[in-house]
């Protein structure tokens, strides 16, 4: 896999999506239920995503998604919808690809990469726009703390926040690890500003989630 973070996104992010999406479909199609209904989620789902990475060596990079294929496109689509856009430094996102490189799985990380696209999710969120930040606090690398700008719903990330979040990364360790649930993440948060809205929709995407 590529460690630099341009080069991850336009040759391994996209290309693992279209075999994660290939997986889910062959799998539907013999007999899978649920990857069937995964494929069918995924297939539903319209929209473009704004990647920038800051910093020297970044760039912006727009991917479109629809029919159940993402793409590397050169400007916003006019024809989709504006999905997810998110800012971070590029120094950080390559520290953080050479850490995953060790124990990166390209068969899982295909089908991770597929469920980021969710027409499901697009139906909560239609009409809502989320502006916010945030902080991993004490990664274990340098820089040691690193803060993505994110919006949702809107072409741009945000130059000033609704609200910031700030995230141990000993907690994320410890729900990748099953010690943690996410429910109660949620708790550990560090909040600043009015998240009101946004909790809102996290609840509700964690119950349509425990349904499926």
């Amino acid at each position: 896999m590529n460690t630099d973070p341009v080069a991850f996104v336009r040759e391994d992010f996209v290309r693992l999506f279209n075999v994660g999406v290939a997986q889910y479909k062959e799998r539907g199609e013999g007999g899978d239920d649920k990857a069937k209904a995964r494929y069918e989620d995924i297939a539903a789902a319209r929209g473009a995503v704004q990647i920038v990475l800051e910093g020297d060596g970044g760039g912006a990079l727009w991917l479109a998604i629809a029919d159940g294929a993402i793409a590397l496109v050169d400007e916003a689509p006019a024809d989709l919808p504006s999905r997810f856009a998110i800012a971070a430094p590029v120094d950080a996102a390559r520290a953080g690809l050479e850490q995953l490189e060790e124990h990166f799985d390209e068969d899982k990380a295909g089908r991770r990469f597929a469920r980021s696209a969710s027409a499901e999710i697009e139906k909560v969120l239609e009409g809502n726009q989320l502006l916010f930040n945030v902080t991993f606090k004490d990664i274990p690398s340098d820089p040691d703390e690193v803060t993505l700008r994110i919006a949702i719903g809107s072409t741009q990330p945000p130059a000033e926040p609704t609200f910031s979040v700030a995230i141990s990364w000993d907690d994320i360790e410890d729900v990748r690890d099953g010690e943690l649930t996410p429910q109660q993440l949620l708790g550990r948060l560090k909040i600043s500003g009015d998240a009101t809205q946004a909790m809102a929709l996290g609840m509700t995407l964690m119950q349509r989630r425990q349904q499926r």
